[in-house]
């Protein structure tokens, strides 16, 4: 591990309804970590992804990235920022009648003008990625079909294939696994590892299933109502631990 590629200095989000999504969250992001986020749904994961990569501004406190400060940006600069960070959704967010190869490409469309992208001028070496990466995310020989004859586990795969061809430097997973079957999570999850290993590509994965987080993780943070209330190794929560981050009636589900 290295310096920090991202760092999140006292974050907070207050949504206009008065709901604080997060309280004062500090923690860092080695380059080439893979760093797992846990808590309740509710407890500020997802709204923290999203302050990251400036879909939703923060209220206060500051996320650096690679040394800048990216806490309040727009325009062209927020554009050049999110090019940078790549973001894979919970419920896959492809274009159903596009083919697995036209949504992959989609990725780079960050770099390429809009008038080219509307009619699907993409630069060769463009095109060349976005084979490459369906390809290491082994769903290649379904480029040409459309995305919604996929199943879950394959059009999240696409999805990932999609965000490496945007040339990311941090990858940011928002419950990737959770709308898919237990026997379909590992094969995400281990197309996701072998993107961290293999590429050197910095990842930050909300999940909820601890069996996963301590297969997959390097290090574990988790928020319970906005807060940050752990952060370490995975081997470290033990039954204590995974009391107080999800409560004293709470019940470990295992995905084998």
């Amino acid at each position: 591990m290295s310096e920090p590629i991202l760092e999140v200095k006292n974050l907070t989000k207050t949504y206009s309804n008065g709901v604080q999504a997060l309280k004062g969250v500090s923690f860092d992001v080695k380059q080439g970590e893979f760093l797992v986020v846990i808590g309740l749904s509710g407890s500020g994961k997802s709204t923290l992804l999203r302050c990251i990569n400036n879909l939703h501004q923060p209220t206060g406190g500051s996320i650096v990235f690679k040394g800048e400060d990216i806490t309040r940006i727009d325009g062209a600069k927020a554009k050049k920022v999110r090019s940078k960070i790549g973001m894979i959704f919970q419920h896959f967010n492809l274009i159903p009648r596009y083919s697995v190869y036209k949504n992959a490409l989609s990725g780079a469309m960050s770099r390429t003008s809009t008038f080219k992208s509307i009619f699907g001028s993409f630069s060769k070496k463009d095109k060349e990625k976005a084979l490459e990466y369906l390809d290491l995310v082994g769903i290649k020989e379904k480029a040409y079909i459309r995305a919604d004859q996929l199943s879950g586990g394959q059009q999240q795969r696409v999805a990932i294939a999609r965000a490496l061809t945007q040339s990311p430097e941090i990858l940011l997973a928002d419950e990737p696994v959770a709308s898919l079957d237990p026997a379909t999570c590992h094969v995400v999850m281990d197309y996701l590892r072998k993107v961290n290993r293999e590429l050197g590509l910095t990842v930050v994965c909300n999940l909820h299933f601890l069996s996963l987080v301590r297969e997959y993780a390097d290090r574990v943070i988790a928020l319970k109502d906005g807060e940050l209330v752990f952060e370490g190794s995975p081997e470290n929560i033990d039954e204590e631990w995974f009391e107080t981050i999800y409560g004293d009636a709470a019940k470990e589900v295992h995905i084998n």
